[in-house]
């Protein structure tokens, strides 16, 4: 993969991760405020962690390019 694109890419994930995390802590301070189930809250927030998780992962790996396709 052209190194332009990667780093770009990698940018990218990183911002829309950051987007995404601060959604998620505005969407579940709504959740708390609105009294929701507390395992609803409980099982969006660990949803939104795992997603967030790998997320930043996978920008970590499009910037530093640990992770290789293999070429066929």
């Amino acid at each position: 993969m052209n190194p332009k694109i990667r780093i770009a890419s990698g940018v990218s994930v990183l911002i829309t991760t950051l987007a995404f995390g601060h959604i998620m802590i505005h969407d579940t301070q709504h959740l708390l405020r609105d009294h929701e189930s507390t395992a609803f809250v409980v099982g969006h927030s660990i949803v939104a962690m795992v997603l967030g998780v790998l997320s930043l992962a996978g920008g970590f790996c499009l910037l530093t390019g640990k992770v290789r396709q293999k070429a066929h």
